[in-house]
């Protein structure tokens, strides 16, 4: 059963450190009233409710319990429309998540999906800059409502995605403030659920608990190695290798490969292996853009307009870091430029 507004009044109130004197005074009653309301004795005037709410640093529909949910199909739906409009126009597509979170105010798992999509497509379908900065506050602000209010056990995921916003962001203490604020696991809670599902004879569970984890640590490797080949220590080149191997292995897509190995070259000095590595990761974006990936292939494969948009975001990169300014002349470079470019994709 809901909790009554008097129970929700008197939770959140605690919850501010207030007591029923400086509820009172914020909002305009006598003490007794506020203790008839929480006493379940009274309820308060329809025209106090926004500023009880304000007071209690909370919204309307929470102080009056409304939890309304997505079904998972539901969300999945919202999901694909959402997706299908960032390709196109991601100032349409902001205008549909912010509708859909007015809709679902309290709804965590959707405010959660939002989020994550409003972080990520703004660079992968190259929207403009202030959409992008639009997308991204709505982004900050959903993970911070999921943190807040959404299960336990997706808080930890939350705030890590939440901090590596604000690090793209350049909001460093914050970033270091929920980093710091993360709890040390020794072995990921996946890996236990499918030891769990394994041991209860259930293969498929198991497989899937295990791919996510893989799918997860393998990213997890790939960036530390990254980090690592991007430094001045003598063992960078062996971390380029072990990139290289790591993510052969995983089934990483090639041209994703050639892209990070493109920037290593140029880091290194070495222009002309950049080139090499440019072209081939042009000749592989087209021919991958038929076929699955191999560690997603059971869950979503990419479609035609996924390469397209990769290649995309490429050219943009390529373009605009001035990384690459030294291969600009060069008719190589701008031949995989025009290769890349939206009506050739």
């Amino acid at each position: 059963m809901e909790p009554n507004i008097g129970n929700v009044i008197c939770d959140l109130r605690k919850k501010q450190g207030m007591t029923q004197e400086q509820l009172a005074e914020a909002v305009g009653v006598s003490t007794p009233a506020v203790s008839k309301w929480e006493t379940g004795s009274s309820c308060p005037d329809v025209a106090l409710l926004a500023p009880i709410a304000r007071a209690l640093d909370t919204d309307v529909n929470t102080l009056l319990s409304f939890t309304s949910t997505l079904l998972q199909e539901e969300l999945l739906g919202v999901v694909k429309e959402v997706q299908q409009l960032a390709e196109q126009d991601g100032a349409a597509a902001m205008g549909r998540i912010l509708a859909f979170t007015r809709r679902y105010p309290t709804d965590t798992q959707l405010r959660f999906q939002l989020a994550s999509m409003a972080m990520g497509f703004p660079h992968f379908y190259c929207w403009p800059e202030k959409t992008t900065q639009a997308a991204w506050d709505f982004a900050e602000q959903g993970f911070e409502y999921v943190r807040q209010n959404g299960e336990k056990k997706l808080w930890p995921t939350v705030t890590c995605m939440l901090a590596g916003l604000l690090l793209n962001r350049d909001k460093l203490d914050r970033a270091e403030s929920l980093l710091d604020s993360l709890p040390i696991m020794p072995m990921a809670s996946q890996m236990l659920y499918a030891l769990l599902y394994q041991k209860r004879g259930q293969p498929e569970k198991a497989w899937e608990q295990a791919r996510t984890q893989m799918l997860s640590g393998g990213q997890t490797v790939l960036q530390s190695l990254a980090v690592l080949a991007a430094s001045d220590a003598p063992d960078a080149p062996r971390a380029l290798e072990a990139y290289g191997a790591v993510a052969q292995a995983l089934g990483y897509p090639p041209c994703l490969l050639n892209i990070q190995l493109a920037a290593h070259a140029i880091e290194a000095g070495d222009p002309e292996g950049a080139l090499e590595k440019l072209q081939a990761a042009v000749r592989e974006l087209k021919d991958e853009a038929a076929q699955a990936h191999p560690l997603w292939s059971t869950v979503s494969p990419p479609t035609a307009s996924y390469y397209q948009s990769l290649s995309r975001m490429l050219e943009n990169s390529l373009r605009a870091d001035p990384q690459f300014q030294v291969l600009r002349d060069d008719p190589r470079f701008l031949e995989v430029l025009r290769l890349l470019a939206p009506d050739d994709a």
